[in-house]
């Protein structure tokens, strides 16, 4: 039971560390370099962002919110087992404190990936069909200020979940080495 609570351990640590990962390189180094690189062509810009945020907004981070439900599945049964023995660390005074965070930074994925993306995409569209409209252009920069923040927030939240999930894992070690370490 071990040994799969600790598979599980590191798959939500991965997925985790992908989504986080993945806003951090998105939000500062794609999005740079598309700008800087296709400064000139906007158009082609604008299409290799959007094929970009598509992938990662739905794919990867859908991926990645999937895998992290499923080890903690895993664990919470593991926990409810009364023949496994595991018993989930807790390190933070409120007892759902993960859980509450992961489930904000869902909601806030979905909204992004199923809601702010296409918004964004229609958008797109309207502004490259009326390139003079400033309104538009306007409209834009709001939903991208939307998004920006959006993935700042889910950022520092995913960051708390593997700080959290450090102080758990360093409980579990020292739990397991009989409080020794």
């Amino acid at each position: 039971m071990k040994r799969l609570i600790s598979t599980m351990n590191m798959f939500y640590l991965f997925a985790l560390t992908l989504w986080i990962g993945g806003m951090f390189l998105l939000g500062i180094l794609v999005e740079i370099v598309v700008r800087v690189k296709l400064k000139a062509q906007p158009l082609e810009a604008s299409v290799v962002m959007n094929s970009v945020m598509d992938i990662f907004n739905i794919h990867i981070i859908y991926t990645c919110i999937a895998t992290i439900l499923i080890a903690e599945l895993v664990k919470f049964l593991a926990a409810r087992s009364a023949r496994s023995g595991y018993s989930a660390p807790r390190v933070t005074k409120s007892r759902f404190s993960r859980e509450i965070i992961l489930g904000i930074m869902i909601v806030l994925a979905v909204y992004v990936g199923s809601g702010l993306r296409p918004e964004m995409h229609a958008m797109d569209q309207l502004k490259k069909a009326n390139p003079q409209d400033q309104k538009l252009e306007i409209q834009f920069g709001r939903l991208h200020s939307q998004l920006t923040w959006l993935y700042t927030v889910n950022m520092i939240l995913g960051l708390s979940l593997l700080y959290i999930h450090g102080k758990e894992m360093a409980r579990f070690r020292e739990e397991g080495d009989g409080g020794s370490a």
